[in-house]
């Protein structure tokens, strides 16, 4: 080993690279009870006050105008969710109990609590960015270190999906994602395409990173990949949404926390990934995560660095995925959290050990900044869980592209194809066991592609047989317009043909619909029925022209594609149904029989 390898090993035994600490609102889950040991302590500054949302603009006003002290809205995006950061500085311990206790108990008040800060601790260690051979599958020269990837199988993956059409929130430090003053890009995420963001630390629409943290994190999910410069990233076709909530000392609170859940939902992410936790709960940040989840997107989180079996949140929420570490032995790492909450493990790395004999700390690899310079860059190893947790969340942008698009779902897949070849297995250390993309992407394919091929191939041959043949082509055509390019594009994603955004638009029809509106609707119980195409057929059935006649059936046959393959395999959660087992797939084959027959009765000629 080096001499410079050993500083190095030296410097990582000082502390737990990407520790997160976060000292939260403890109270009961889901539930507007306040701390009894903050409420005690008396030692907070600021109370967060979310109103209840059924009050008007004007009771809102005139109940903020009773308090005793200071209220202003968190950011300009808090008016809507009526969440108000109250200063009590000014006040007694005593007094603060007082207000604290009465807020808690005026009906208007939704959540009550006191405002936590976090701190984000971070070792980096430089890494050796020495060029070595590039692998026969990308040729980024650094990519052979990433031993991570190897562990989940990730070129496997590669051959069918890249993570396009897939929108990935990252809730952290803010990303160097292009050039501001005295910011500048990370060169290997020139090629990476950025969604608008949002910085809640300085109110405005340039999240850029000062820290480091998010950079790395963001790298792992969508590093640049096959540009020949530096590493590679999981989901390289996915666009990140840089939100910035920890300032440059890595220090934030739990309302921007809060706020930016809510943001990254309304505006457009599918997965949304929180490499920072902590031991204690937040009513007000549960409820984010309920409405998030409520719109369809995939929460991930970081189980925590403490080496503990206490819970960490946001992992331990519901509604979101908890991360353990691992290292390149495929045993979990000495600071992952354990117990219970896990869902799943993924690498972590552990800059303590050389156990690949690579020459170089078993780190986790990415650019990012240098620290304290957002101008300067430089390739860096972290270990973390933090390190973790953006490894879930690039598969889960995999297997939403290829078609997997609600979040049960897509943790249900996660964890169904994850693997249980460790040293020995424990279910409260690993849960489901370590994240595999190549298996996942996989049982994408075998359990949704490749049936829906199967019925797109006997549906088009039925349709061909059953229509003049001149008009065929309109029938089909618009028949897979309806149906989500269904009849086109399935059989080519069953044979493993990498067909990008397309290949989601034909495993979920709805996928393509939601990734322009971002529209919960489009998984309504109303709208996954046979009322569509009724509804087409009562507004165009009296039409006299074979030509549109063709194309009303045809849509009509569409819409009974979509919900006989939805139901065949179903990829959406269809809302007003609970559950998504047997009843969805009961409701969805009886609409789809009932779809039919109204095409067919629209099928007949006209007397």
């Amino acid at each position: 080993m080096s001499t410079r390898n050993s500083v190095l090993f030296g410097l990582a035994a000082a502390g737990i690279v990407a520790a997160v600490t976060l000292t939260a609102p403890c109270g009961t889950e889901g539930s507007r009870a306040v701390p009894a040991a903050a409420a005690d302590a008396a030692s907070f500054d600021v109370i967060l006050l979310d109103v209840a949302d059924r009050l008007s603009m004007e009771e809102r006003r005139a109940f903020i105008a009773t308090l005793p002290v200071p209220a202003a809205l968190n950011s300009v995006y808090s008016e809507g969710e009526g969440l108000f950061r109250l200063d009590v500085g000014s006040l007694a311990p005593r007094e603060r109990e007082a207000l604290l206790a009465a807020l808690e108990a005026d009906p208007r008040t939704e959540f009550v609590e006191p405002e936590q800060v976090l701190a984000l601790d971070v070792l980096s260690i430089p890494a050796d960015a020495t060029p070595t051979a590039s692998s026969s599958t990308v040729n980024d020269p650094l990519y052979p270190f990433q031993w991570h990837f190897d562990q989940i199988e990730l070129e496997g993956a590669w051959q069918s999906e890249r993570g396009d059409g897939a929108v990935v929130a990252v809730i952290d430090t803010g990303v160097a994602f292009g050039d501001e003053g005295a910011f500048r890009q990370v060169r290997d995420l020139s090629g990476t395409a950025f969604v608008p963001g949002y910085d809640f630390v300085s109110d405005d629409d340039a999240p850029h990173d000062e820290h480091g943290h998010g950079t790395h994190v963001a790298g792992t999910i969508a590093q640049t990949t096959n540009n020949a410069y530096g590493v590679a990233g999981i989901a390289p076709g996915a666009k990140i949404m840089p939100i910035r909530v920890l300032d440059a000392q890595g220090r934030g609170n739990t309302a921007d926390i809060a706020e930016s859940i809510r943001w990254a939902a309304d505006n457009g992410a599918d997965i949304i990934n929180m490499s920072l936790g902590g031991p204690l709960p937040s009513s007000i940040m549960q409820d984010a995560v309920n409405y998030a989840s409520r719109k369809g997107v995939t929460i991930i989180a970081a189980a925590g660095n403490n080496g503990w079996s206490m819970p960490s949140y946001p992992a331990a929420y519901r509604n979101v995925f908890s991360v353990a570490a691992t290292q390149y032995d495929r045993t979990t790492t000495f600071y992952s959290n354990y117990g219970r909450s896990i869902d799943i493990a993924a690498p972590g790395g552990n800059v303590r050990v050389d156990q690949n004999d690579d020459g170089r700390p078993d780190g986790v690899m990415q650019e990012t900044l240098a620290r304290g310079n957002p101008s300067a860059h430089e390739f860096a190893l972290y270990m973390g869980t933090s390190m973790a947790s953006p490894h879930v969340a690039g598969v889960a942008a995999l297997v939403h592209s290829a078609g997997i698009t609600h979040p049960e779902r897509i943790e249900a897949v996660l964890q169904a194809t994850a693997s249980k070849d460790v040293p020995s297995f424990e279910r409260d250390r690993y849960g489901a066991g370590i994240l595999n993309a190549n298996a996942a992407v996989a049982s994408v394919t075998t359990h949704v592609h490749a049936p829906r091929a199967l019925g797109a191939g006997l549906l088009a041959g039925l349709l061909l047989l059953g229509v003049p043949r001149r008009r065929g082509l309109a029938v089909v055509a618009s028949a897979a317009l309806a149906g989500g390019l269904s009849l086109l594009v399935a059989p080519l994603a069953a044979a493993g043909v990498p067909v990008g955004a397309l290949s989601g638009a034909a495993a979920s029809p709805l996928l393509w619909g939601a990734s322009v509106f971002h529209a919960s609707w489009l998984a309504n119980a109303l709208v996954l029925s046979a009322v569509p195409a009724i509804a087409l057929y009562a507004v165009f059935g009296s039409a006299q022209r074979p030509g549109r006649r063709a194309l009303l059936v045809g849509a009509m046959v569409g819409i009974a594609c979509l919900l006989g393959f939805e139901a065949l395999a179903p990829t959406v959660d269809i809302a007003m149904i609970p559950g998504h087992g047997m009843v969805e797939r009961l409701w969805l084959g009886l609409n789809a029989i009932v779809a039919v027959s109204a095409a067919w009765i629209a099928s007949r000629p006209r007397r």
